[in-house]
């Protein structure tokens, strides 16, 4: 599945449940996995490792998007630009 850069931008600009998946209404994707996707790649693709081995699109969803909401990806963003 391709992700869609400008929902991408969109989604860096969220900062609530419901922003996120009003920004996913807006652009008609309604699937698990595309949703996690494209929140991962909104928090600039980091690698992510899910304890309990296989684990159902919902709850990849639920967790990624848990972490999007902290908004500690945005500290991650910095440091890049900073040479850290």
């Amino acid at each position: 599945m391709e992700v869609n850069k400008v929902v991408v931008g969109a989604l860096q600009q969220c900062d609530t449940k419901e922003l996120v998946e009003d920004t996913f209404t807006r652009f008609n994707i309604c699937g698990y996995s595309q949703k996690a996707d494209h929140v991962v790649e909104a928090m600039g693709n980091p690698t992510l490792f899910f304890s309990e081995g296989r684990i159902d699109a919902e709850s990849r969803y639920a967790t990624v998007l848990s972490m999007f909401l902290t908004g500690e990806w945005k500290m991650n963003k910095l440091y890049e630009r900073l040479g850290m």
